[in-house]
């Protein structure tokens, strides 16, 4: 298993990081914090899917950040973020080899918890309920690891 917190690291940037660690043919791979553009999150996974066809690719994007407004004054986004707002990701691969396709994506709140935790979890966390070719069920938790409101998300 490999988990790697890259960032946050524009896609671009990344694409090295994330050979490196896919060469590597770990049964799970889970990498945090990589920046894409405001929208294009299903244009990443499908491009990580073409990318890397022996893994099955899940995605969680985290609400808008603002570039400019969290790096100096000198720099510019200058990896596709015309309007400075991306999102920050967590990408979690399964490689098909161990896990049998299609994991089940998980809501870590019940019900009646929704109000206060979900703010807490919305694309910034991915459950993942997969089951081996073994037989055996396994659960993948990975979080972002960013700080929002003076609040740090820790890796799960």
């Amino acid at each position: 298993m490999i988990s790697w917190n890259l960032g946050p690291l524009g896609i671009h940037a990344a694409q090295p990081y994330i050979a490196q660690a896919m060469r590597k043919k770990a049964a799970i791979v889970m990498l945090q914090e990589i920046r894409i553009p405001r929208g294009s999150k299903f244009r990443v996974q499908r491009d990580f899917r073409w990318k890397y066809p022996e893994y099955e690719c899940y995605l969680a994007a985290g609400s808008d950040v603002d570039l400019v407004a969290d790096t100096d004054v000198d720099q510019v986004p200058s990896d596709g973020y015309n309007d400075g707002r991306a999102h920050i990701t967590v990408v979690l691969f399964l490689h098909k080899r161990a896990f049998c396709p299609r994991a089940l994506l998980v809501n870590w709140h019940n019900p009646r918890d929704k109000k206060v935790l979900e703010h807490m979890a919305h694309e910034r966390a991915l459950w993942l309920d997969a089951m081996m070719h073994e037989g055996e069920r396994v659960s993948i938790i990975k979080s972002i690891n960013q700080q929002r409101d003076g609040q740090t998300f820790k890796n799960a």
